[in-house]
């Protein structure tokens, strides 16, 4: 079982407070303004159409774009595990799997310094937890779809990590795959009491796992926060 050590938040504070945040490009906005509060423990997940401003968002939390306008506030303390989409990481980089799930444990360590034996424990411990031990000598861009996605997993939770924030943590996965990854995905999480944002395609997955839902639609300007059972209602995959 992985558990978080070190920093703690508040559990009865927001851990991400999010407050008339408007993103976009070159200052040109691509969604009305967005506010939401996600708290420890909570399931938050970004869907819409391709193109509806998903990723901007994320990467606007993230500090990748800057934001127009608004404020994004984090908990003190609070850290994040980041899981990109595969498909960002470069396939012609010939990484080990070993050696990129340790830069997850540089974020806290810091670049160029010595890993310590804790460090090396927390490492194992994130691969066994995702079932990817046995793949440390692997070349990451030689594993299957469902590898790369546990191997990324182990990076993020490298960080012990207060947040979870996944981009397509499903994407090129059949249903069945989806939700044997994402089980894997809250299960871990919960381990370890951490929130997660992530952006994902597949409703019904959505609907069940998600305690809140940021429903995005660029074309109409509409950015909607709510309940699955409010937002979801009659809806199917959404292309991403």
């Amino acid at each position: 079982m992985i558990q978080t050590q070190g920093a703690s938040v508040s559990p009865s504070l927001p851990l991400l407070d999010v407050q008339a945040l408007v993103v976009g490009y070159s200052k040109s906005a691509v969604l009305p303004a967005v506010s939401f509060q996600l708290f420890p423990g909570q399931v938050t997940s970004i869907v819409g159409h391709n193109g509806s401003g998903k990723s901007t968002l994320l990467k606007t939390l993230l500090g990748l774009n800057p934001k127009i306008s608004g404020d994004i506030l984090f908990q003190v303390d609070a850290r994040i595990g980041y899981v990109p989409q595969r498909e960002a990481m470069d396939p012609i980089y010939p990484v080990s799997v070993k050696d990129l799930v340790e830069t997850g444990r540089y974020g806290i360590r810091g670049v160029g310094k010595r890993l310590t034996s804790k460090d090396h424990e927390v490492i194992e411990t994130s691969l066994l937890a995702t079932r990817a031990s046995h793949l440390t000598r692997r070349l990451f861009r030689t594993l299957s779809g469902g590898e790369q996605q546990r191997v990324l997993l182990a990076r993020a939770l490298c960080t012990e990590p207060h947040l979870l924030v996944l981009d397509e943590p499903t994407a090129s996965m059949d249903e069945k795959g989806a939700k044997e990854a994402m089980a894997m995905t809250l299960e871990l999480a919960a381990q370890q009491k951490a929130a997660i944002l992530m952006v994902n395609h597949f409703i019904d997955l959505v609907a069940e796992v998600s305690d809140q839902v940021i429903l995005l639609d660029r074309d109409h300007q509409s950015a909607k926060v709510g309940k699955p059972s409010e937002l979801l209602q009659g809806r199917g995959r959404i292309q991403s």
